[in-house]
C-alpha cells in the first residue's frame, strides 16, 4: 500500500471526519471506499412514480394535477 497526501477543504474534511466517526471507519478507509465504487457508478433503485402516490386517492382531484403529483411539475 502506498501513502499520499489530499488537501481538501474544511467543509468536506470536517464531513468525512464525521462520516469516519458515525461509521467507526477512518477517513483513509471511507477514502479508499469511495474511490473504488463511487457513488455515481453504483446502481440507484427504481422507484415507481405511481408508488409514491398509492393510497393518496380521493376523487378527482388526483387525476386533474397527476404530472403535477407524479413528477412535481
Amino acid at each position: 500500500m502506498k501513502r499520499t497526501t489530499l488537501f481538501l477543504p474544511d467543509e468536506l474534511h470536517e464531513q468525512l471526519r464525521q462520516e469516519a466517526f458515525r461509521s467507526r471507519m477512518s477517513m483513509a478507509q471511507i477514502i479508499r471506499m469511495r474511490l473504488e465504487n463511487p457513488v455515481s457508478r453504483q446502481k440507484k433503485p427504481r422507484v415507481d412514480p405511481l408508488l409514491k402516490v398509492a393510497g393518496i386517492c380521493r376523487g378527482p382531484v388526483l387525476s386533474e394535477r397527476i404530472d403535477e403529483e407524479l413528477y412535481g411539475d
